[in-house]
């Protein structure tokens, strides 16, 4: 099996190669990885503990930004390398003043051992999951402890079956893992991974700082919201938007109400047909926006809002699961705002968490969400829907203090 991966990985580096004479996504993951080369011979030795953490794209280096806080604060002087096989994350994370950011070389037995000489951890930390088993064999022949973080499995995850053996053989040479949910602590014993431990989903300790540091709310979105019960659309696609059409269509505004949209696609193409599709019920864009007494819908044309705006909202429909997947439910149940979200969500077991704990509805047609708005939006209990929201969120925020310094204390 050993050979086999080996070519898998050779044929793999060469179709990113290949990809890259018309993809600028794969141009930029082979042309950075050239680039860096030189930069990674030259790393100046360690004077202090040094700690490598890997997140394949931005949204795993998130849930790495609360460990390497905490890793910060207890250990000031320690030396942060981050790495990431993605160019959306090493080019969008924000680092910290003692991080250095690299793009992790493909898994060849080769890249394995310069890699690991030339950075030298005393620890490495990969981000909830990518299984580069190459990597993990030369850490643990130089013995450097192995750990994963905000580790997550599905039943039908491919590390399960019989099959991946050479991958849970490399698994099982990690230090211990931090798990995500219940179900990935009993997964990973089945296969026998060693040291499971329940942690909990970092997003929601990683979400409850972010609203903690939120800037201002523009001050006329605060005005046209007042006072009144507000329905947000959040990251959302056209099934979404096509819903709340129905939905007004069918069912006039209140006095009392009002609609923010902040679709995933703010290109102007995009906002244009919104502002077409809605123009009888009375909507503005944010950017050219007045206020004015007809006024119903603010349709939001830029970036950096949505987080905040949900302090805002009553009810949120969330985008993505009529197609690849469901975005961000959990920013939004930090406001307390209960969610609305299309059927596809597999590949995220907060969803499931959402609908047990009856703060989540899932539906699978556009018609279902556009009757599910106009029961939820309309309903008389929908403040205690909130409480019950914010309350789901606040119980899910994980305690790290003792996980970091057991990662610490591994070396």
């Amino acid at each position: 099996m050993k050979v086999i991966y080996s070519f898998f990985i050779f044929i793999f580096e060469g179709l990113i190669r290949l990809a890259g004479i018309i993809n600028p996504k794969a141009r930029e993951m082979i042309t950075g990885r050239k680039l860096q080369v030189d930069f990674i011979k030259q790393l100046p030795p360690k004077t202090n503990k040094r700690i490598w953490i890997h997140a394949a794209s931005l949204g795993e280096y998130e849930m790495a930004v609360p460990l390497i806080e905490e890793i910060s604060k207890n250990e000031p002087l320690t030396e942060l390398i981050i790495s990431f096989f993605s160019p959306s994350g090493y080019k969008n994370a924000k680092l910290l003043s003692n991080c250095i950011k690299l793009y992790l070389p493909f898994d060849s037995i080769d890249n394995a051992k310069t890699w690991i000489q030339a950075i030298n951890p005393d620890i490495a930390i990969f981000i909830k999951y990518e299984f580069w088993p190459n990597l993990i064999n030369e850490c643990h022949q130089k013995i450097i402890p192995f750990w994963y973080w905000n580790f997550l499995l599905r039943d039908n995850h491919f590390i399960l079956k019989p099959w991946a053996s050479f991958w849970q053989n490399s698994l099982k040479k990690c230090t211990g893992f931090f798990a995500q949910n219940i179900n990935t602590v009993e997964l990973g014993n089945s296969i026998q991974l060693p040291n499971m431990k329940l942690l909990g989903d970092i997003r929601y300790l990683r979400t409850q700082k972010i609203q903690s540091k939120l800037a201002d709310i523009p001050q006329n979105i605060k005005d046209f919201t007042f006072g009144k019960s507000t329905l947000i659309l959040g990251s959302s696609w056209e099934s979404e938007e096509n819903g709340l059409l129905k939905y007004l269509q069918n069912k006039s505004l209140e006095e009392n109400q009002c609609i923010l949209i902040a679709p995933h696609d703010i290109s102007k193409n995009h906002i244009d047909k919104i502002e077409q599709k809605f123009n009888h019920f009375g909507i503005e864009r944010l950017s050219n926006f007045q206020n004015n007494s007809t006024t119903k819908i603010v349709v939001i044309d830029s970036i950096g809002l949505l987080s905040r705006l949900y302090a805002l909202s009553d009810l949120a429909v969330i985008g993505g699961a009529f197609g690849n997947g469901l975005h961000n439910i959990i920013e939004a149940s930090a406001a307390g705002v209960p969610v609305i979200f299309g059927p596809n969500t597999f590949k995220f077991p907060e969803a499931k968490e959402f609908v047990d704990a009856q703060i989540g509805m899932q539906i699978k047609t556009v018609d279902e969400l556009a009757k599910t708005i106009e029961a939820m939006f309309n309903s008389s209990e929908l403040n205690l829907l909130k409480q019950k929201t914010k309350s789901h969120f606040d119980t899910r925020i994980p305690q790290i203090e003792n996980a970091t310094k057991e990662i610490l204390n591994s070396k």
